[in-house]
């Protein structure tokens, strides 16, 4: 028995093949079924107008010969007796009756054909034309249309009136034949609009096939895949342009994580193999009391160092993975900048290097945040500046953003290293290394830009061989207050 938290099992969707046939022919059945409806009614009503047309030439000639001999119904009596007779197709039978509802005259079979309680239309005037009939089907099946009409007599005597029945039994069996065709028709024309609805869909889906074929070939070796370079229809050519960014992303993703699990182990290794081996040596004979110390204080200095690398590279996940949490307050930006450059006055005097800061503006930022962006960018910039040289730290307001750079007079960094300078465990060169802090293993920037995109800024990087570098931080200033 399934579990009651197992996910229910879900029917296979109908295909898209599937979909557009089945709206093809149940389009194709409507058409023709109403096309063959329209058909048919419009034979059967002008029938039924002939028919009427033929009715009215039949009372108009009993009418004639009426008004001819008033004083006698033998004449009427031949044409009434007789219309049944004289003819194999359209036979009518005809029943003369006067105001009393008395019969006088009537057809041969005309009471088998219509009964006492027949529904006749209302009888037509004495001068017009019979402009209806209805419809009657006897006891015995036979279908006949009905008509009534006034026909004079005597001069001053009530009219009399004239039912007519028109015998329509060929024209039933006709019609029975044409709707047999009109639905054979219908039914060999939707099935053939089916089968070439799915020819013509099967062969229009082949571009998807061969999207979806592929797409099965993509995986973390099979990347090289491109769809761009086959003519597809217009439909599915941006969809194939869209797939191939998704795969040079990819492809892009996929080459970083290899590089940066590369450059994870490299930073890894070098401290552990000192530990490892500072160990080996401390084990392997005794040593004096302050040895030991002094092996112990190395060891925290690399653990330190291990420390804050995991930390950095959990603050980056996090914030990769929208996890990192900020909670946005009012920050006098001058005011933090100056917090700062107090505490690595220390760092600069020791190397003779002039640290300032300068200006004014606030911020709606994580202030721990800024504080760690901004330290990361000042001690790299102390590291990188000879004795003599000069950081400088400027807060400027500009219309909706606050401006935070740090510039420094030290070594520069050539052009062709510039975009890749933010790039996680990314190192110019030796010199501009360090040995001892997350920045030194090429985590210092990418921090900072991971900060700055953390509060929706914009970080930027220009530098002079041998002339210096500015770092640029920008964020928006209006943001409100929230805690994400």
């Amino acid at each position: 028995m399934p579990s009651p938290d197992a996910a229910p099992i879900r029917r296979p969707a109908l295909g898209l093949t599937e979909r557009l046939v089945l709206g093809y022919v149940l389009a194709a059945l409507f058409t023709l079924s109403a096309a063959a409806v329209f058909l048919y009614h419009t034979l059967y009503t002008s029938f039924e107008i002939e028919d009427a047309e033929l009715l009215t030439d039949h009372v108009n000639t009993l009418r004639h010969e009426l008004e001819r001999t008033p004083q006698s119904l033998h004449e009427a009596e031949e044409i009434i007796l007789s219309t049944a007779t004289h003819r194999t197709l359209e036979r009518y039978y005809g029943q003369l009756i006067d105001h009393t509802g008395k019969v006088l005259l009537e057809t041969p079979g005309f009471s088998e054909l219509v009964e006492k309680n027949a529904a006749f239309p209302v009888a037509a005037p004495k001068d017009g034309n019979i402009s209806a009939v209805a419809r009657h089907v006897s006891s015995r099946g036979i279908p006949s249309f009905l008509a009534a009409a006034l026909v004079a007599h005597e001069p001053g005597k009530p009219p009399l009136v004239y039912h007519v029945a028109l015998d329509v039994s060929h024209l039933e069996e006709w019609l029975g034949e044409l709707r047999l065709q009109l639905i054979l028709v219908v039914a060999t024309g939707t099935a053939l609009s089916g089968l070439l609805a799915w020819i013509l869909t099967h062969r229009g889906l082949e571009p998807v096939r061969e999207i979806t074929s592929t797409m099965k070939r993509v995986g973390a070796e099979g990347l090289d895949e491109r769809l761009g370079g086959k003519p597809w229809p217009r439909e599915l050519a941006a969809m194939a342009g869209e797939f191939d960014l998704m795969l040079q992303r990819l492809r892009d993703a996929f080459a970083r994580q290899s590089q940066f699990t590369a450059d994870v182990a490299h930073e890894f290794r070098t401290p552990l193999n000192n530990l490892v081996l500072s160990t080996s040596l401390t084990l392997s004979r005794d040593q004096a009391q302050e040895d030991y110390r002094q092996t112990l204080a190395t060891h925290l200095e690399e653990y330190d160092r291990l420390k804050h690398m995991v930390e950095s590279l959990l603050f980056i996940a996090r914030a990769d993975n929208a996890e990192a949490s900020l909670t946005k307050v009012e920050v006098d930006t001058a005011a933090l900048a100056e917090e700062v450059a107090d505490f690595y006055s220390a760092l600069a005097e020791d190397k003779s290097v002039m640290l300032t800061s300068s200006g004014e503006g606030c911020v709606m930022a994580d202030a721990s945040l800024m504080r760690m962006a901004l330290g990361n960018l000042i001690s790299n910039a102390i590291r990188h500046t000879p004795a003599g040289g000069k950081v400088s730290v400027m807060i400027a307001q500009e219309a909706n953003r606050c401006l935070v750079s740090v510039a420094d007079t030290g070594t520069g960094i050539a052009a062709e290293h510039l975009p890749r300078l933010f790039d996680r465990f990314y190192r110019v060169d030796s010199a501009r290394s360090s040995q001892g802090s997350d920045a030194g293993a090429g985590l210092g920037l990418a921090l900072v830009k991971t900060v700055v995109q953390l509060h929706g800024g914009t970080v930027t990087v220009s530098s002079t061989p041998g002339s210096g570098t500015t770092v640029e931080m920008r964020f928006n200033s209006n943001m409100k207050k929230v805690t994400n």
